[in-house]
């Protein structure tokens, strides 16, 4: 598995020189195999990954439906060329509910068109069915997540290899066996660091996590690497490093937009 940051902010993009090297745009992930590529969201950071719809199979899956996670969908310009259909799907809804979400996001009073009635290519599919397509390549799991309007989580499976997506969770102490359970021994494990502690003393209830608790949780879990994103939108590259400086983990960095790892 390939796995490329496309997108590291969270909430909000922000085009801004002080937001250059970590990248200013929303979240998007992707794991590419021989035969597919699977999006883990399309925020801003989708508009420019590359889609090879001529030569694989393309998957989009949603961990939810705020709209720094939905609103780069339309605008990548493969979506108008020739090539393969390319699967949305979600484990938090069903295809119905997942088709009218999206519909009512991306026309009438909040977009120009209906992308759904305008490209006949895109396939909005249950969950079940999209797993039995790629299961071939990759094992794809999912946990609930602790998150206003509800989340997933989603594991990728290959090889002995695993790719946690662990984004939008405000992390609490009753769930903490069951994400390790979910995290153990993984590979990778992408983290929710949009706040510090201090922050979270003021954003109870906003559904995030902090910084600091991912060097305890990565230890408790076993993980190889983990890479704290959904960055808050007005943390510039400086304040990152200055954060950066107080982790004393080499299994723990800050992603940025185009960072990449082949496991």
């Amino acid at each position: 598995m390939k796995f490329i940051i496309h997108g590291t902010r969270g909430s909000a993009p922000n085009a801004n020189e002080k937001f250059l090297r970590y990248g200013g745009n929303t979240t998007c992930f992707e794991i590419s195999t021989k035969n597919q590529q699977i999006f883990y969201d399309a925020g801003t950071g989708f508009i420019s990954a590359e889609l090879l719809r001529k030569t694989k199979d393309i998957f989009i899956f949603f961990s939810h439906f705020h709209h720094d996670h939905i609103q780069g969908l339309p605008y990548n310009s493969s979506l108008f060329q020739q090539g393969k259909d390319i699967v949305i799907t979600s484990a938090l809804a069903n295809q119905r509910e997942v088709l009218e979400t999206l519909q009512r996001y991306f026309s009438g009073s909040y977009f120009p068109v209906d992308i759904f009635d305008t490209l006949k290519h895109l396939s909005v599919q249950s969950f079940e069915k999209t797993l039995k397509k790629i299961r071939d390549e990759v094992i794809i799991d999912f946990i609930s997540l602790n998150h206003p309007g509800g989340a997933v989580a989603y594991k990728f499976s290959a090889k002995n290899k695993k790719i946690v997506i662990l984004l939008d969770n405000e992390f609490y102490d009753q769930q903490e066996s069951q994400l390790i359970s979910f995290c153990k021994d993984a590979d990778l494990v992408v983290w929710d660091a949009t706040f510090t502690e201090e922050e979270l003393c003021s954003k109870r209830g906003w559904g995030h996590s902090s910084v600091e608790k991912a060097n305890e949780f990565t230890v408790k879990a076993n993980i190889q690497k983990t890479i704290l994103c959904h960055h808050a939108p007005n943390r510039s590259d400086a304040e990152i490093d200055l954060l950066s400086r107080k982790i004393d983990s080499p299994r723990i960095v800050f992603g940025y937009e185009k960072m990449c790892f082949t496991l």
